[in-house]
């Protein structure tokens, strides 16, 4: 129940029965924002999201890097993708070195949520994880950071 918990005093999700339905809305808005900026082409891109960019690959590279989980490829692009697009989302706040930090126990616990609480930090259960569970961990860290 961490997960559930987290979301909750985070202000993602409501106390209430329409927590499902508003866990629903949420995780699809993540995903047509990560979508938009996915695909963008570099070239349209203005200096400052390149510098961005390049700022959190190597913070991202740099996160908690002995924790197998974080080394991964996958997990490593999944947890820029949310950096980037939470950056260009809060272009007040934009992105700031250590971010990626506030991001790594949230990734961490809602990603324990879909294996019952077993530890992932390994990468045993790497296999496991699918493309739409990461996407969905992505969102969850999203509307809670």
């Amino acid at each position: 129940h961490r997960a559930r918990t987290w979301k909750i005093l985070l202000g993602y999700l409501p106390t209430n029965s329409s927590r499902s339905g508003i866990l629903r809305r949420k995780r699809e808005e993540y995903r047509h924002f990560a979508s938009l900026y996915a695909q963008q082409h570099p070239s349209v891109r203005t200096d400052h999201e390149r510098q961005l960019i390049t700022q959190m690959w190597a913070d991202v590279q740099r996160t908690a890097t002995h924790i197998p989980l974080f080394r991964a490829n996958r997990v490593q692009v999944s947890l820029e993708r949310l950096l980037y697009t939470w950056s260009v989302r809060h272009p007040a706040s934009s992105y700031v070195q250590g971010i990626n930090d506030l991001a790594t126990p949230l990734f961490t616990v809602f990603l324990q949520d879909y294996f019952d609480g077993l530890d992932v930090i390994e990468l045993q259960y790497l296999d496991a994880i699918s493309d739409d569970i990461l996407l969905e961990v992505e969102a969850d860290c999203y509307w809670c950071l």
